[in-house]
């Protein structure tokens, strides 16, 4: 059950997506301040021309709507558009990771690197694995890849998995992630 210190730790360590918003900022202020001065010089009767815009009106007026340069140009701004509407609409992958608590106002994560960190050392003490060869954490899902000398490992990934899910149920990173082991098999 998500508490409101969940939601807000979420909230908290949710990617802010700076570059495309920088970006995006940078190329509004530029266009906002081009116009000014060609706007400013043309009412003070010296136009700026920076931008050539007779051979802009002489193209638009050559060209029509079904031609291919116009189509071109007119998906190329759409698409970038659309990129920077997505890069702003859907959240980023955060740097950290959130971890549960019950204050709202005590917010607390973890690096991913860190959390990788734990899971490999959980999955590396546990009795038969030799040493770890890759975790990836994925938002509902832990996989670890484990590498263990015994030719008959029975039950040794549900016991790997569960001293992985011991460490993350006292981490209690948020989203509550389940655990797949694979084992690799290498005599030492």
């Amino acid at each position: 059950m998500r508490t409101p210190a969940d939601r807000a730790a979420r909230h908290a360590f949710r990617s802010r997506r700076v570059w495309p918003g920088l970006i995006a900022a940078l190329l509004l202020t530029a266009a906002a301040a081009i116009t000014a001065v060609e706007v400013i010089s043309a009412w003070a009767g010296h136009p700026a021309h920076i931008v050539a815009y007779g051979r802009v009106r002489d193209w638009a007026e050559d060209t029509a709507w079904k031609d291919w340069q116009a189509l071109a140009a007119a998906s190329g701004l759409t698409l970038l558009g659309l990129l920077f509407l997505g890069a702003g609409l859907l959240p980023g992958r955060s740097r950290l990771v959130p971890l549960h608590g019950d204050d709202p106002d005590l917010l607390v994560g973890v690096t991913r690197r860190g959390l990788k960190d734990a899971v490999a050392a959980a999955a590396g003490d546990a009795p038969g694995v030799s040493g770890v060869r890759r975790v990836r954490l994925r938002p509902r899902r832990v996989k670890v890849v484990a590498v263990t000398p015994v030719r008959d490992s029975a039950d040794l990934d549900e016991r790997v998995g569960a001293a992985v899910g011991d460490r993350l149920g006292r981490l209690r990173p948020l989203p509550d992630r389940s655990v797949s082991v694979r084992l690799k098999h290498r005599e030492v």
